[in-house]
């Protein structure tokens, strides 16, 4: 599972019931100053799992409860926006952000065997107002943070979300569906919305993305001083040279399903100077 998820379930876990829950979670899970998970890393699905029934027997409130909110938080906070900015920016509602993201999990779970997405499958449903009828299918079984992943989508675009689980595999179904509809809410403002100056800036970041996607090679990787290298011949300048914003465009691309490293084997001899770093070929539709 993406180091993402794990970071972002700390956030939320601070920003729901403080610093000291933090604390006392870090501490009953054991995990030290060092331990801390970081974003560009892979961590076993267990870890998660674990870590929801420790926050439950913290909090007293039941993991359902926990992952639900979780996952709305998971798709609003902040770090998520940011990081998954390309992706993002291919959809203009929920029922778009919906389709991209089972693109890119299939992207990423067909070219990566370190990462193991969660695969849905959709089946359009008639309305009014038209939905989808979501298949979702995993030993994890969090389809409880899948919900409120479609709440936290719809309130990106400012609408509302119909969510209606028709079969649950925790109720012994062979796969959950969820029927999940999209409408306008009124007076929402939405949380994904840029002013002028933002999408300006985000249209820079999203073209010096897409110049690196295609200066990387299919295999074997560049590190990072590589891919400076290469954009230079290329005529990049100025800012499109800076390391740390060729890092930012390559960990959007990266959370697009777009490229991999080899920060996915969690070697601990890979490091930022000799990471390397590779795009990923489009999977069969």
């Amino acid at each position: 599972m993406h180091g993402l998820v794990f970071v972002t379930w700390e956030k939320y876990l601070e920003a729901r019931f403080g610093a000291d829950m933090l604390y006392r979670y870090r501490n009953a899970v054991g995990e030290g100053v060092y331990d801390a998970p970081l974003v560009n890393r892979v961590y076993d699905d267990s870890m998660l799992l674990a870590g929801v029934a420790e926050a439950s027997r913290l909090t007293r409130m039941p993991a359902r409860s926990l992952l639900y909110e979780y996952g709305s938080y998971f798709i609003t906070n902040g770090l998520t926006r940011r990081q998954c900015a390309y992706l993002l920016s291919q959809a203009r509602n929920g029922r778009d952000l919906l389709l991209a993201m089972r693109a890119a999990h299939r992207q990423m779970s067909e070219t990566s065997t370190a990462v193991t997405p969660p695969l849905f499958e959709y089946e359009a449903v008639s309305g009014p107002p038209d939905g989808l009828a979501v298949h979702y299918d995993s030993p994890r079984k969090l389809c409880s943070l899948l919900h409120g992943a479609f709440e936290g989508t719809a309130r990106l675009f400012g609408e509302q979300a119909l969510v209606h689980e028709t079969q649950c595999m925790l109720q012994g179904a062979p796969e959950c569906i969820f029927i999940v509809r999209f409408i306008p809410a009124p007076d929402s403002m939405p949380a994904g919305q840029m002013d002028d100056a933002q999408r300006e800036r985000w249209q820079t970041r999203r073209a010096l993305a897409d110049l690196v996607y295609s200066v990387l090679p299919d295999q074997d990787g560049m590190t990072l001083q590589e891919v400076q290298e290469r954009l230079r011949q290329r005529g990049a300048e100025g800012n499109q040279l800076r390391p740390f914003l060729i890092l930012e465009a390559i960990t959007l691309l990266h959370h697009a399903g777009w490229t991999t490293s080899t920060a996915i084997t969690n070697d601990p001899a890979d490091e930022l100077g000799n990471r390397r770093y590779w795009r990923l070929q489009p999977a069969d539709s």
